[in-house]
């Protein structure tokens, strides 16, 4: 349990790191651009009860949803309680040249991260313990929860 618990903590440290990938940034439009995608949320939280009556396969999608989302939305809360489709003006960002390249290679990296970090828990997670997966979507919806319904502390 510990282990795996560490190989969370490791994915959500290691997220911004990697898979860097050379060349140009692509070029987007910048309102359209965000370091946190819209869609870094979850439509519903479950109870205990309700996860232990879905099989692995279901878990495991519901487990990897989440990491990906906690994935977009831990590295800019320094920014913002509410990153998810802010803009940079949104975070208090100057949008200069060098800011929206820097959000458009930030973007892309993090697009290649997440499909890897799919591909990966796909292949991984089924040989989890039901028990520490429903635990672990437990803990990630709790923390998320709390991530929306922060306002910063104020």
């Amino acid at each position: 349990m510990k282990k795996f618990l560490l190989a969370v903590a490791v994915v959500f440290v290691s997220g911004g790191a990697m898979a860097q990938q050379e060349g140009e940034p692509a070029k987007a439009d910048v309102s359209d651009v965000t370091y946190v995608s819209k869609t870094a949320t979850i439509s519903k939280y479950h109870t205990q009860v309700e996860l232990e009556s879905l099989g692995k396969l279901e878990l495991t999608e519901l487990y990897m949803e989440r990491v990906v989302v906690l994935s977009e939305l831990t590295p800019y809360l320094a920014l913002s309680f509410h990153p998810a489709g802010a803009s940079l003006a949104d975070l208090g960002i100057p949008s200069s040249k060098s800011n929206t390249a820097h959000m458009e290679t930030e973007v892309k990296n993090k697009e290649a991260y997440i499909e890897h970090i799919r591909e990966t828990l796909h292949d991984i997670t089924p040989y989890a313990d039901k028990e520490n997966i429903i635990w672990c979507i437990l803990f990630l919806e709790e923390t998320i929860h709390k991530i929306e319904k922060s306002n910063g502390g104020h």
